[in-house]
């Protein structure tokens, strides 16, 4: 009976396990590649205290030059960053629609703040607030970005 008993604890410790494992691996695919390499360059230019590609990319997207973008076109000032920072891009440049998700996700934390889509942001406004996601997008991955910044 012990036998029995250990034996099917093990079946099930052995599915627990799977389970687990295919709930880690789902939510690692739902992030995409470009938004990791986003993520994990950011990580790097904190520590590096090098945020010149990010400032490059704002006034990129900033396309009337009056300093501010809107947070409705965040997602111009991420496709700007990574075709500016990643030289390997064997598929091609990246567009806004490679950072949806993203810009989303940024708009609704912002949101909390009552900025709307329309809300201009200024460079210091944008990388306050890109700091504050970043670290919300971490603490939400946990180790995923210390693993890629390894890759990527």
């Amino acid at each position: 009976v012990h036998q029995q008993r250990m034996a099917s604890n093990r079946r099930v410790l052995g599915c627990v396990l799977v389970l687990a494992a295919m709930c880690v691996a789902e939510a690692a695919s739902k992030v995409d590649h470009h938004t990791v390499k986003m993520h994990t360059a950011f990580l790097k230019a904190r520590t590096d205290d090098d945020f010149s590609h990010w400032k490059e990319a704002y006034e990129r997207a900033d396309r009337d030059r009056d300093g501010k973008v809107s947070v409705g076109e965040v997602g111009s000032i991420f496709s700007e960053h990574y075709n500016l920072y990643h030289d390997d891009k064997p598929r091609g440049d990246a567009t806004e629609a490679h950072f949806v998700q993203d810009a989303i996700d940024f708009t609704a934390m912002v949101a909390q703040l009552g900025w709307g889509k329309d809300r201009a942001m200024t460079e210091d406004e944008f990388m306050e607030q890109m700091h504050a996601y970043v670290d919300l997008k971490k603490q939400e991955r946990g180790s995923l970005y210390d693993i890629a910044g390894h890759i990527f």
